[in-house]
C-alpha cells in the first residue's frame, strides 16, 4: 500500500496525518492531539496498522449487495484454470440446489439461514454436505479476494455425521460373474468397458481416455495418465488425472489382455483412444439401465468399489490397493476396511499368535 505521513498544528496541538492509496484513490486517516511533532511520529505505526487492518475488512461498495446468483459468473471466471470444466459445472449446479440463499446479498448471508438452506434440501447427508463444502469454497472467493465479507459464514456450519455407516455399493463374487456374463451379451463394447472397470478398479473417465499406447502387451500393464471428460459446453476431450496419485500403471490380467488383443482387430481413432470409435453415451446408458434394474443402488462406480473390496480381502495389503486405485492409503481404509470381514480375521488371528 502507497502512503505517506504529514503534519499539522490544530486547535494548538499536533495533527498527525496519513494519506494512503487505495486502487486510483487517496484517501486520509487523522490523530490529533499531541503535543509534539516526536510525540505524533512515535504514534505513525499504529495508525497504519488500523487502516491496513480496516482495508482487510472493507467491502468494496460496488459489491456490497451482490447475491450469489451474480457472484457465480465472477466466481467462474476468477477459478477458470484452477478448476475443471465439469468441476465448475457441478457447482453451479449444486448452488441451484439452495434456491433460498441463491437471491439474498452474500454480506447478508448468516450461518442461520445457510443452516436452515442446507436440512431443507431433500437429499442425502452426503449431498448436503457437498453443498456445504461448495458454498463454503465460493464464499472463501468472496470473502479473500474481493473482501465482500469479513469472515465466512458457511465455516460455522458442520457438516453432518452419521453414526452408522453408509451401504458399500459394490457387488458380490457371484453377482459379478452373473453381471459380466450379461453384459457380454449386450455387445463386445460393453462386456470390454466392465471387464476393465471389474478387474482394474479404474475409474469411468480413466477407461474412456485409455488410448493404445497405454497398453503394454508385453508387460501386462496398463498406464493411466489422462482421462476422458468434459472440457467445454458439450464438448469432451482429454484431462489431467484426478489426483497426482492418480497417475500409474497398473496390472492387466490375461483375461483383459486376451479381450483388449481382440478389440484391437477394430478400426483405430485418430486420437488413438480404445473406445474412441463407439457410442460411448449409448454404452454407458446400456450398462446403467441393467445394472438399475437388475442391482438397485448400485451404478458403474460399484465396479470400483467391487474391485477394491476384492482386493483388500485376498492381499490385506492397504498400500497396494491404494496404488492400485490411485487413492490415499486414508481414503481405502476408511472406505474398504470396514467392509472386509477377511481383513478382521487376519487381524484376529495376528494378535492371537503375537506374544
Amino acid at each position: 500500500m502507497e502512503y505517506t505521513f504529514s503534519y499539522r498544528e490544530k486547535n494548538g496541538s499536533v495533527c498527525l496525518i496519513l494519506s494512503y492509496k487505495v486502487g486510483r484513490k487517496w484517501h486520509q486517516k487523522t490523530k490529533q492531539g499531541f503535543k509534539t511533532q516526536r510525540e505524533a511520529r512515535a504514534y505513525q505505526d499504529i495508525l497504519l496498522e488500523q487502516v491496513k487492518a480496516q482495508q482487510k475488512t472493507a467491502i468494496d461498495p460496488t459489491l456490497k449487495n451482490i447475491t450469489l446468483r451474480q457472484f457465480w459468473s465472477m466466481f467462474a471466471r476468477d477459478r477458470a484454470d484452477a478448476l475443471a470444466y465439469s468441476t465448475r459445472q457441478t457447482y453451479h449446479s449444486v448452488l441451484k440446489m439452495l434456491p433460498a440463499l441463491l437471491d439474498i446479498p452474500i454480506s447478508q448471508l448468516t450461518p442461520a439461514n445457510i443452516l436452515a438452506a442446507i436440512q431443507s434440501m431433500p437429499q442425502s447427508d452426503r449431498s448436503k454436505n457437498h453443498a456445504l463444502q461448495v458454498l463454503r469454497t465460493v464464499l472463501r472467493h468472496a470473502q479473500k479476494f474481493y473482501k465482500i465479507i469479513p469472515s465466512n459464514p458457511a465455516c460455522e456450519v458442520q457438516k453432518i455425521q452419521r453414526k452408522e455407516k453408509n451401504p458399500m455399493r459394490a457387488f458380490s463374487r457371484i453377482e459379478l460373474k452373473q453381471l459380466l456374463a450379461a453384459m457380454e451379451g449386450l455387445g463386445a463394447g460393453v462386456y470390454l468397458l466392465c471387464l476393465i472397470a471389474a478387474t482394474t478398479g479404474m475409474r469411468q473417465g480413466e477407461i474412456l481416455g485409455l488410448t493404445w499406447s497405454d497398453i503394454s502387451f508385453a508387460n501386462c500393464t496398463i498406464r493411466i495418465s489422462k482421462q476422458w471428460n468434459r472440457i467445454a459446453y458439450r464438448k469432451k476431450g482429454f484431462k489431467a488425472c484426478k489426483t497426482k496419485n492418480s497417475y500409474r500403471t497398473i496390472p492387466a490380467s490375461a483375461q483383459l489382455l486376451r479381450a483388449l488383443r481382440q478389440w484391437q482387430k477394430q478400426p483405430v481413432s485418430i486420437d488413438g483412444r480404445i473406445f474412441g470409435l463407439v457410442p460411448e453415451k449409448k454404452l454407458l446408458a446400456q450398462i446403467g439401465n441393467y445394472i438399475r434394474v437388475h442391482y438397485p443402488g448400485r451404478s458403474f462406480h460399484s465396479f470400483r468399489h467391487t474391485f477394491a473390496t476384492l482386493l483388500l480381502q485376498r492381499t490385506g495389503d492397504i498400500n497396494l490397493v491404494a496404488n492400485v486405485l490411485g487413492d490415499t492409503v486414508g481414503t481405502v481404509s476408511s472406505t474398504y476396511l470396514d467392509y472386509t470381514q477377511d481383513i478382521r480375521k487376519q487381524a484376529a488371528a495376528s494378535m492371537e499368535n503375537l506374544i
